[in-house]
């Protein structure tokens, strides 16, 4: 063998050293002793690592961990994952494994025979030429042995995952580091979110994370919350800085992005009939809507934060509450709102979801010729229950359906309140960058929250579907819906829950399908998607699991080690899968908890 090509290699060598010393910390070397293969079924790397090396890292030992090689003979930095290791005592060497060879009788301790070198084994994911500076490839050479192993530097990581796509920062990967951000375009927001996990996992954590990142980067971005669990109309009242979990999370929220200091929100708030004479004595006006929900939904939560040292400047005005103090200043608008009959007259088919098709069409037909006669929903229940409509050919079963349907909607106590109200479209279009539909509060069963949720879906449809034929869309419209399954629910039960899954899927088909040139996304969460529409696990493109049972986890995408792992992971740890990464799923830690008001009292001392 000449001279010159053992040269040749030697040059190599100090060539991938330098470049590995400047992309991270060389902690090791491609094994000399053990093959390395690459074909259809080998995708394996043995790293060599000393003992003393392995004990000053305390992250080493854990399958998961990213790694990087510089190959010699390319010079590419390989990005490596660690799916396994081999650790021996150096009396195995020694002894066969028979435990009558291999014990030793005084039972004393050996730390000498620690001393042997572990055994990496990694799996190769993309591959990049630094020294020309190209884009990630799949990692499909096979690396020269001896080649340097290092910790790689976060940026290169970054780089070689392609986990830095855009704007919205949802977290860290899951490295020891956790210096390596993970972000997706806010145009992958239109192709739709589902967030799945256990309770307690992360999950409003981390949509309220999404929230105040929108709010913080996202100038043409809207937010709109359909919140039934209250968890998000509080979310304008400052994070508990009291507690050390909060403040940690809001570190590593300004890592992420920078000091959030407050929001502005909007409420839309459902008034019926029988809220208006418990809480307001019947009054109509403004401010005695907003002085009580002030008093009963947001005055609990900010004498929680006086009792921990909080001191707040608070003034509630007609349709208005600020709140702030030197760290956080925060406004919400309070728009009431309910049905006038008159309005919803020509939508009354397709209000309530309920309805069979055959009522649904009836019903339409009706108001088309009859409408001018019914000037509330009374006269319209009034003139089903009359012989005229007999006459109009309606069948017996179809007649109850409709009486019973309206009868539904009148029980709601949501029409013809009497409340100044705003326009739904100018709540839409104005300056409003986060809305929170509060279902919650308003005291409604859960046919009215289906209900109103139906028809805001509706509407927002229709009006973003008249902005895109005028060619006015403007901004991006995101729809946040936690406990998706209360709304739109597997295809379970009886046969007026049948109708009701049929029309709703079929809405949120539309929606989501068409969504992406009406720059409309969803954000979906729940426990388990097995309860959920199979139309939104399919067509939401990005998933994000948190803890969750390993099955569920294995049927959405992870291996069978990756489920297990995930199950008994901590608060705020999740696999981010999506098209879009490179390797389709990754490992992150999302802030928890969020940096917005995330209050429950009754778990508050």
């Amino acid at each position: 063998m000449s001279e010159d090509f053992i040269s040749s290699v030697k040059d190599r060598m100090e060539k991938a050293k330098a470049l590995a010393i400047t992309l991270g910390t060389i902690i090791g070397r491609v094994a000399k002793y053990i093959p390395n293969r690459i074909d259809e079924e080998n995708n394996i790397v043995n790293v060599i690592l000393d003992a003393q090396t392995y004990y000053k890292y305390p992250f080493l030992g854990r399958i998961g961990i990213l790694l990087g090689a510089i190959d010699i003979k390319t010079l590419y930095f390989i990005l490596l994952r660690v799916v396994g290791y081999e650790r021996s005592d150096v009396s195995s060497l020694l002894f066969s494994d028979s435990p009558l060879l291999s014990v030793n009788e005084t039972n004393d301790e050996e730390p000498g025979s620690l001393v042997s070198n572990v055994v990496i084994k990694c799996e190769m994911l993309t591959k990049i030429n630094v020294l020309e500076s190209t884009e990630p490839e799949a990692a499909d050479i096979i690396i020269e042995p001896q080649s340097p192993v290092i910790l790689p530097n976060p940026d290169i990581i970054e780089r070689a995952l392609d986990t830095n796509r855009g704007l919205l920062r949802l977290g860290f990967l899951d490295s020891p580091e956790n210096k390596i951000k993970v972000s997706i375009s806010l145009d992958d927001l239109n192709y739709h979110m589902l967030i799945l996990g256990t309770t307690g996992a992360g999950k409003t954590s981390f949509v309220k994370d999404l929230i105040a990142g929108i709010y913080k980067v996202a100038e043409d971005t809207k937010v709109f919350v359909f919140d039934a669990t209250g968890d998000y109309y509080h979310i304008f009242l400052p994070p508990d800085k009291s507690n050390k979990l909060v403040n940690e999370s809001l570190s590593m929220f300004e890592n992420l992005y920078s000091k959030i200091n407050g929001i502005k929100l909007g409420i839309i708030y459902p008034v019926s009939k029988k809220w208006l004479k418990k809480y307001t004595d019947g009054k109509k006006d403004l401010l005695s809507i907003t002085s009580s929900y002030y008093k009963l939904y947001v005055e609990p939560i900010i004498n929680y934060l006086k009792r921990k040292g909080f001191n707040f400047y608070i003034s509630v005005n007609p349709g208005n509450i600020v709140i702030s103090n030197s760290e956080w200043k925060a406004e919400t608008y309070i728009f009431p709102f309910y049905f006038r009959f008159n309005d919803v007259k020509k939508l009354i088919h397709r209000l309530n979801p309920y309805f069979s098709e055959q009522a649904t069409q009836f019903l339409k037909i009706l108001i088309k010729k009859k409408g001018s006669e019914f000037n509330s929903l009374d006269d319209l229940i009034e003139a089903m229950n009359t012989d005229d409509i007999e006459k109009l050919s309606i069948h017996k079963s179809t007649k109850e359906n409709i009486i019973r349907g309206l009868y539904l909607l009148k029980e709601t106590g949501l029409f013809d309140v009497g409340v100044k109200k705003e326009p739904l479209k100018k709540i839409l279009y104005d300056s409003n960058k986060l809305l929170v539909l509060d279902l919650y509060n308003s005291e409604l069963d859960d046919f009215s929250q289906k209900i109103i949720s139906y028809y805001f879906l509706d509407k927002i449809f229709e009006l973003r579907e008249l902005d895109m034929k005028k060619g006015a869309l403007k901004d991006r419209l995101v729809l946040i819906i936690d406990e998706a399954h209360k709304f739109f629910p597997s295809g379970k039960g009886s046969e007026e829950d049948a109708n009701y899954v049929k029309r709703v899927a079929g809405k949120i088909s539309t929606m989501m399908r068409l969504g992406r040139r009406r720059r409309v996304g969803f954000i979906f969460s729940t426990h388990n998607p097995n309860d959920l529409s199979d139309i939104i696990v399919q067509l939401a493109n990005t998933k994000v699991i948190f803890r969750i049972k390993p099955e569920v986890a294995e049927n959405l995408g992870l291996s069978r080690s990756d489920a297990k792992i995930l199950s008994w992971e901590k608060n705020g740890v999740a696999y981010l899968l999506s098209p879009w990464l490179r390797e389709g799923k990754i490992k992150i830690r999302v802030p928890v908890p969020p940096p917005l008001g995330h209050y429950d009292l009754s778990k508050a001392g």
